[in-house]
């Protein structure tokens, strides 16, 4: 796997490069510098030709009624029953920042806003909403993620708070209260029942059993003024947790990516302050593919990178704008099982989402490479 990351970053650093002089001269990027490419079937991929697409874009969801069936409407009896409502005609996103997706791959967006959370059903073309109930009143949602039973928790930054839903959107429990300060964005490892929570106020990740709701500890603290101590925090903002439990964290004001194993304990950090390949401003959402490369959403630059596992850069994906494949206050990323790139966008009201390519010898030297070591 390592050999073929290496073989990726050499053909696709000139491509980075280039989009960083893009996005800072903040002009629309032209083929030379490295917007994303048309297929002969006029797709958006990224890289250009001729090196091998790595990323495609799919789709896009701003206005809740263009993706609602015509016509579609609960009664608002079961609203009121279900403690979920259907979005009126022109009903869009405002600020949505946390995102995810449960097992019939619906999308979570959590509205900051709008103070509630979308569920957006494409295949069936229904929309709804969580926390639009008085049962459970949502004032700052931020974070959103999906366990194996398609429970929705949500973090509220107002209510400094975690909110459980059922899979049919009752609401559950209310919890985390007296443990947290600010919370932000949120992942759940599965295999081990385990809620990650980043906490901007009190510079740490709290940890939540996802079956009992009850804290199990925190890992990290505040950075010390002047240093940047591994294992320390300057408003963490986002979590992430890859297949293997290891949690990543953005430390946004710390401008790096912190890495942690599943018990808590610090394993790696790459990142620093700067507009090269590799550097941060302001990086929020995080995620990890099935290869296990490392996707890091910058606010500031308005793109998101992937990275290797120790943070060599890869590839850069977008730029300042409107159209498809560009971000404009890029916050919120999301990868789910087919690896699937999931965005929110704050300025533009913006879900977008991307198709990551595997590449079947990265795949393969990865299995080979576990499988040596024992």
């Amino acid at each position: 796997m390592v050999r073929n990351l290496w073989r990726w970053a050499a053909g696709t650093l000139i491509v980075c490069v280039l989009c960083w002089a893009a996005q800072k001269s903040q002009k629309p990027a032209g083929k030379a510098a490295a917007a994303p490419g048309n297929t002969p079937a006029g797709e958006l991929i990224w890289p250009l030709p001729p090196d091998p697409p790595r990323i495609r874009w799919v789709a896009q969801y701003r206005d809740m009624a263009q993706v609602k069936k015509p016509g579609v409407r609960k009664s608002r009896f079961l609203e009121r029953v279900a403690g979920t409502k259907t979005p009126d005609e022109k009903f869009e996103l405002r600020k949505p920042y946390g995102i995810a997706t449960d097992s019939r791959g619906r999308i979570y967006a959590a509205d900051t806003e709008l103070k509630t959370v979308f569920v957006i059903d494409v295949a069936a073309k229904v929309v709804e909403q969580r926390g639009s109930s008085s049962r459970a009143p949502l004032q700052l949602p931020v974070g959103v993620a999906v366990d194996a039973q398609d429970r929705l928790f949500v973090s509220d930054a107002t209510l400094h708070s975690v909110v459980c839903f059922s899979a049919s959107g009752q609401p559950i429990a209310l919890f985390g209260t007296a443990a947290l300060g600010r919370p932000g964005g949120i992942a759940i490892d599965r295999a081990r029942n385990r809620l990650y929570v980043a906490d901007a106020k009190e510079g740490r990740v709290a940890v939540f059993d996802t079956q009992t709701l009850k804290l199990v500890g925190y890992f990290g603290s505040p950075t010390k003024p002047g240093r940047r101590d591994n294992g320390t925090f300057q408003g963490p903002t986002n979590v992430a947790v890859d297949r293997k439990g290891i949690v990543y964290v953005s430390d946004t004001l710390n401008y790096r990516i912190q890495i942690f194993d599943p018990a808590g304990k610090f394993v790696r950090v790459f990142g620093v302050q700067g507009d090269s390949p590799g550097e941060f401003i302001r990086p929020k959402g995080v995620a990890v593919d099935s290869e296990g490369h490392v996707y890091v959403a910058d606010a500031e630059f308005n793109n998101f990178q992937i990275l290797t596992p120790e943070g060599r850069p890869l590839l850069a994906v977008g730029s300042l704008g409107d159209e498809p494949g560009r971000f404009a206050l890029l916050a919120g990323m999301y990868i789910d099982a087919q690896d699937k790139i999931y965005t929110t966008e704050m300025f533009h009201g913006r879900i977008q989402v991307f198709q990551y390519i595997p590449q079947p010898d990265s795949i393969v030297e990865k299995e080979v490479n576990g499988a040596n070591s024992h």
